[in-house]
């Protein structure tokens, strides 16, 4: 049924789901969030002895980028690829990733005091900021619709706000946030492109 006949049955007006769909489609926010879902999904997967001595890291073009502490782990898991790429397809669907790219070489982060430790909820928008959002989100004529994407919006910029404040800056390549000190992230490192 076509976009047109679910207008002429709910008298005009698209169901809501339909719309984030087609701004998601369009986007190609699927894709990336079933990506993310599979980062996140690593440790479950890998298990709590394994998962204590990895982190993964980022997504890639379907390969996900997961770094062990020690040379060791990254040839034994290696070894296992096949076995955790069936269990990750498990977990998040197929084709999402294609691959998994062990590497070693994490550090486990410092800890910080938590008098010290900001989070982004915590960081205030300009006035220039807001005015921005709400421009951005004017044109979206359903009421419901337009709060979210203001709030997903701001959540946004003080995500992004805060990684400036808290030392994460932008890979050189691929413009992913990183910690480290590198001019690239760890995945634009292993594909070895030159810009």
């Amino acid at each position: 049924m076509g976009g047109s006949s679910r207008r002429r049955q709910t008298g005009g007006a698209a169901p809501l789901s339909h719309l984030l769909e087609g701004v998601m489609g369009n986007l190609d926010l699927g894709a990336k969030l079933k990506e993310q879902l599979a980062r996140g999904a690593w440790a479950r997967v890998a298990g709590r002895v394994v998962g204590a001595h990895t982190r993964a890291e980022a997504v890639r073009d379907g390969i996900l980028i997961v770094a062990t502490d020690t040379p060791a782990w990254a040839q034994e898991l290696h070894m296992r690829r096949g076995e955790l790429l069936g269990k990750l397809e498990a977990a998040v669907g197929p084709g999402v990733i294609a691959d998994i790219h062990f590497r070693s070489g994490f550090r486990p982060r410092k800890v910080e005091s938590s008098a010290n430790r900001t989070r982004p909820a915590d960081v205030a928008l300009s006035e220039k900021q807001t005015r921005e959002i709400a421009r951005a989100s004017a044109r979206i004529q359903d009421p419901q619709l337009r709060a979210k994407a203001e709030r997903a919006f701001s959540s946004l910029t003080r995500i992004a706000e805060w990684r400036k404040g808290s030392g994460w800056h932008r890979c050189g390549r691929c413009g992913q946030w990183q910690r480290t000190g590198k001019r690239w992230c760890a995945s634009c490192l292993h594909t070895g492109k030159k810009v």
